[in-house]
């Protein structure tokens, strides 16, 4: 207590809450006197009661974090890698007095990282951190028998396997470097037991398209003389417009003109010069065998996010025509092992993985499939003989 003339000082130094009360003073001068009443409420330091810690979930599952703080006249923000979170359809934030909740419904692998809770009152503020990581489904989301019986038992029903019309016709289309021709390949290898070319294939990374011309592949099976009943035709690859507007890659028309059974054998693609009724090579009268009677999307799983939407615009316009013509499609999803560590080192856990069923998803969102239209696959590339897995997963 101080005395500086007519000023009175109390100061309490480090205060508690037993301070906490009723003050009063009282000054006299002579027979009077005056005096002054104070309440003193020491309001505690802002600080963490109930923390979170790290966390590890398998994929699908529901994350939650919550922390609690000593007073209620607080807010606070939440933060992944330190951006801050909004909320979503997946992520639920909740304020409950003193309590701060979040809620990840559906994890996925893209929630693996650190997150913060940051709480704030006037100028103070206190933060809780911790690491959520997300693995891999702890069961298959898509089954897949990889034994040796299975594989037979599909391969015999593929041979036997016999339409009213032959050959069918499967069109194979999709970005330059997706695999097209060497899913051909090695659907050969399925069947004949062995290392296939019969369509020639380039590096993925190669930039530019090595399919020239539409040609159609035939499936020899091993210790019979016959093909299958069905054939496969692969096309140049689609690509962005250059720098000049000046077209790459096969012209969607073309596609459509091979689906609609217009365009003939070896016929050479050129970008910007499409095939035309004019033209002689033009098929103006097409036999049923000539048309195309299941499309197949073929994309690769390590290039769909960096894919642009005009090469994707020219895929639905495909995609499209062929829903009106009634024509089947799927897509094959290649490279799955070169985008996923899980599918590289066990080609059997591909449907556990989190990273392919993500990607798969992009693959719907950004063509229109159903998912259940989307297989994931892994084509014979560097190996130099037969692989069980690759087999069965083909």
């Amino acid at each position: 207590m101080v005395q500086d003339g007519m000023k009175f000082v109390l100061r309490i130094r480090n205060v508690q809450g037993s301070e906490e009360g009723f003050y009063k003073i009282k000054v006299k001068y002579y027979n009077e006197e005056v005096g002054s009443t104070a309440m003193v409420t020491v309001k505690e330091n802002l600080r963490v009661s109930r923390t979170f810690q790290d966390v590890k979930a398998s994929a699908g599952q529901e994350v939650i974090l919550k922390c609690e703080v000593n007073r209620e006249d607080v807010t606070a923000e939440w933060k992944k890698d330190d951006k801050l979170l909004t909320e979503g359809r997946n992520v639920v934030m909740e304020q409950r007095g003193k309590e701060f909740i979040l809620k990840i419904k559906h994890a996925q692998k893209s929630d693996t990282g650190f997150y913060t809770c940051l709480v704030k009152s006037g100028s103070e503020e206190v933060k809780i951190s911790a690491e959520v990581a997300v693995e891999e489904f702890d069961k298959e989301w898509r089954i897949l028998n990889f034994s040796l019986q299975t594989r037979n038992k599909l391969e015999a029903e593929l041979t036997q396997f016999r339409p009213k019309l032959e050959p069918l016709r499967i069109l194979l289309y999709g970005p330059v470097g997706s695999g097209k021709s060497s899913f051909i390949n090695s659907i050969d290898v399925l069947f004949k037991g062995q290392m296939a070319t019969g369509a020639l294939a380039d590096s993925a990374e190669a930039g530019y398209s090595f399919t020239k011309k539409y040609k159609t592949h035939r499936i020899e099976v091993k210790g019979r003389s016959e093909v299958l009943p069905f054939v496969f035709n692969d096309v140049m690859g689609l690509e962005d417009k250059k720098q000049d507007n000046k077209p790459e890659g096969v012209a969607p028309e073309d596609i459509i003109s091979a689906l609609k059974g217009h365009i003939p054998e070896n016929y050479m693609f050129r970008p910007s010069a499409p095939l035309t009724e004019e033209q002689k090579s033009y098929n103006s009268d097409p036999s049923p065998t000539d048309k195309v009677h299941c499309l197949v999307c073929v994309l690769p799983a390590d290039k769909i996010t960096f894919m642009t939407d005009d090469v994707f615009s020219k895929m639905k316009q495909i995609r499209e025509t062929a829903s009106d013509m009634g024509i089947p499609q799927v897509a094959m999803m290649t490279r799955v092992d070169v985008e996923c560590p899980v599918a590289k080192s066990d080609l059997r856990k591909i449907y556990y993985s989190m990273k392919i069923k993500e990607k798969m998803q992009e693959c719907s969102n950004r063509l229109g499939v159903p998912m259940n239209c989307i297989f994931p696959v892994k084509n014979y590339h560097e190996e130099t003989k037969v692989v069980l897995e690759i087999k069965t997963s083909l």
